[in-house]
């Protein structure tokens, strides 16, 4: 197993409901480990397993949350 930290930029975010919504969909994911987002920039802090998790998998978690990706 190899753990990866990734910074994921997200669009759209603008209350605690949002950041929610994106942590959900990310720790819906298979080898997602903890998701953390900071509304403030925008962003999710995630950690997984980079055998089980791709990028395309962490931006599709984003936009299922109804966001995009910067």
């Amino acid at each position: 197993m190899a753990i990866d930290k990734k910074e994921v930029k997200v669009v759209g975010m603008h209350c605690p409901s949002c950041a929610k919504a994106v942590e959900l969909c990310m720790m819906d994911l298979d080898g997602v480990e903890s998701a953390v987002v900071d509304l403030d920039a925008n962003k999710v802090e995630v950690e997984y397993d980079s055998e089980k998790v791709s990028d395309v998998d962490l931006a599709g978690a984003v936009k299922e949350a109804g966001f995009d990706v910067e």
